[in-house]
C-alpha cells in the first residue's frame, strides 16, 4: 500500500511538472504583456548550415509559450511581490505602498552610466542640426523630455536603491541652454505641483499630467488655447497599469483616471484604432496652425488635448524621424516629445533630412582605422561609419564632403553622431537627397576638425544611379 502512494505521488508530481509543455498541444501561450517578443520556433539550417544555438532556442521557445504561462507567472509575481515585496522581473521595480516603477528608469535614478562629455556633445549636436533644418523651413521647434515617475516621485522607491545627485537629464538640459536647443522643462514643471500626477502602477501621467504638458506646451509656443480651469470632470476606477500587467498579467489592479467632460471637436483623418498607432492625422475645423509632433507612449494621452487646438496634427511614433514631412506638411510647429529614460535615443540613429550645407574645407588625409559605408535607400544616399577612435575628443566636429566626379562640385555637410557597437561614442550618419545628384560617380571624404587641425580620416567612391 505504501508503494502504491509513493508511485501515484510520484506520477501526479510529473504529470503537474509535465502539464505546462504537453497543454501546449492545446493551450499555448501566444501573447505577453511583458515588454518583450516571444521567441519563434527556431530553424534548424540557417545560411545552408547546421544552427549550433538550435537546442537553446528549442529552450527559449519552450519557455516563452508553455501552457499557463500567464497564470503562473502571475502567481509567481503576486506572492513575490506582496509577501516578499520583490519582483519577479529587472522590468519592474515593487516600492512601497504597492507603488511601481519601470527598471529601465534605474540607472538614471541612481544617477548611474551618466553620458559622457562628447556623449552630451553629441545629443546637442545632433539636436542642434534638427532645429536649424526645421527653422530653415519657416517652422517653429521645440523639444520636451518627459521625466521619469522616480524622478518626480521617489518617496515609494525602496529603501536600498539611493537616488543620485545628478542624472542625465539635468546635465542634458544645461547643455540644451548652452547650445540654444528650444527646450520646454517639463520636470521644472512637474516638480513645482504637489499633486501626484502619474499612475502608481504604471509608467506613464494620467490624464491631469497630460493636460499640464498640454498646458505648458502651448503657452510655450505662444499659442492662445483652453486651459480647461472650467471643464468639469470625473473619475473613472478604469485604468490598468502597463508596469501592472508586466508584474500581474492576469491580476492587475484599476487605477483612477480623470475624464473630461467636454465635446471633442477634432476628428481622425486616418483610420486609427487607438491613440499608440504609429501615424496619426488629426483635423479640427474651428482650430488655426498645423503641428507634426514625433512622440513616444506620454503622447498618448497627450493627443486629445494637442490635437483639439490645431486645425491639422500630424503625429508619429516611427523611428528614425522623417523630417523630410515639414516640406509635405508645412507644419507651424514641430515638437519633439521623448521620454528620459530613453535620452540617449537622440545619438543613436540619425533623423532622415540633409543638414544644412557649410563651407567647403580641406586637408591632408591620414592614415586610420576607420570604416565608411555608402548606399542608397530609396531616395537617400545613405552615408554612415565609425571615424578611428585616434581622431575622436570630446568635441571633434565631423563633415562629410561629397564631390561630383564629372563636375568636380564639392558639398559639404555636417553629419549626424551615433553610437557604434559597444556604445562608442565614434560613429555617424547622413542621409543626402537624391534628387539633387546627377547620375554617375562621386568621392566622399570624411573630416574630422578638432584642436586646431583639419584632417580626412576615410574616403570612398559611390555611383549614384
Amino acid at each position: 500500500m505504501r508503494n502504491t502512494k509513493y508511485i501515484i505521488f510520484i506520477v501526479c508530481a510529473y504529470f503537474m511538472m509535465a502539464l505546462p509543455f504537453l497543454g501546449m498541444i492545446f493551450w499555448p501561450t501566444n501573447e505577453t504583456t511583458e515588454n518583450t517578443e516571444l521567441a519563434k520556433w527556431p530553424s534548424i539550417l540557417e545560411d545552408g548550415k547546421w544552427n549550433e544555438r538550435y537546442l537553446s532556442d528549442v529552450g527559449a521557445y519552450f519557455e516563452d509559450h508553455f501552457a499557463f504561462r500567464q497564470e503562473l507567472v502571475t502567481i509567481n509575481s503576486f506572492l513575490r511581490g506582496k509577501i516578499l515585496k520583490e519582483s519577479t522581473t529587472k522590468q519592474v521595480i515593487v516600492g512601497k505602498n504597492d507603488w511601481l516603477y519601470y527598471g529601465g528608469t534605474l540607472n538614471d535614478y541612481k544617477g548611474e552610466n551618466l553620458m559622457s562629455q562628447r556623449e552630451l556633445h553629441m545629443l546637442a549636436h545632433n539636436l542642434k542640426l534638427m532645429q536649424q533644418y526645421v527653422e530653415s523651413r519657416g517652422s517653429r521647434f521645440v523639444l520636451t523630455i518627459v521625466p521619469n515617475k522616480n524622478s518626480l516621485y521617489d518617496e515609494n522607491m525602496p529603501y536600498y536603491y539611493q537616488k543620485g545627485r545628478e542624472s542625465n537629464l539635468k546635465i542634458a538640459a544645461e547643455f540644451f541652454e548652452e547650445n540654444g536647443i528650444a527646450y520646454l522643462d517639463l520636470y521644472k514643471i512637474f516638480k513645482e505641483k504637489e499633486e501626484v500626477l502619474y499612475f502608481q502602477r504604471d509608467s506613464h501621467w494620467n490624464n491631469q499630467g497630460a493636460l499640464l504638458a498640454y498646458n505648458a506646451l502651448m503657452n510655450y509656443l505662444g499659442k492662445n488655447h483652453e486651459t480647461y480651469l472650467n471643464v468639469p470632470y470625473h473619475t473613472e476606477v478604469s485604468h490598468e497599469g502597463d508596469l501592472d500587467k508586466m508584474l500581474y498579467p492576469l491580476a492587475t489592479t484599476l487605477e483612477e483616471e480623470y475624464v473630461y467632460d467636454k465635446e471633442w471637436n477634432y476628428d481622425y483623418v486616418n483610420d486609427v484604432r487607438d491613440n499608440m498607432e504609429d501615424w496619426i492625422e488629426t483635423e479640427n475645423a474651428g482650430k488655426e496652425g498645423v503641428l507634426l509632433m514625433f512622440r513616444d507612449s506620454f503622447g498618448e494621452s497627450l493627443l486629445p488635448f494637442v490635437a483639439e487646438e490645431v486645425g491639422k496634427g500630424y503625429f508619429s511614433r516611427l523611428v528614425p524621424y522623417n523630417l523630410t514631412q515639414i516640406e509635405q506638411y508645412k507644419p507651424n510647429y514641430l515638437v519633439i516629445e521623448k521620454v528620459e529614460r530613453n535620452l540617449i535615443d537622440f545619438v543613436k540613429k540619425a533623423p532622415i533630412m540633409q543638414p544644412m550645407q557649410v563651407e567647403n574645407m580641406s586637408g591632408p588625409e591620414v592614415e586610420s582605422d576607420s570604416l565608411i559605408e555608402a548606399e542608397k535607400q530609396g531616395s537617400y544616399l545613405m552615408i554612415r561609419g565609425e571615424v578611428d577612435h585616434t581622431y575622436i575628443y570630446d568635441y571633434t566636429e565631423l563633415y562629410i564632403s561629397i564631390r561630383n566626379e564629372q563636375t568636380s562640385e564639392i558639398k559639404t555637410y555636417p553629419v549626424f553622431y551615433t553610437l557604434t557597437g559597444n556604445e562608442e561614442k565614434n560613429g555617424y550618419q547622413i542621409y543626402l537627397k537624391g534628387n539633387g545628384m546627377s547620375k554617375g560617380k562621386y568621392h566622399i571624404n570624411v573630416i574630422a576638425q578638432d584642436l586646431g587641425r583639419t584632417i580626412i580620416v576615410d574616403s570612398t567612391d559611390v555611383v549614384w544611379e
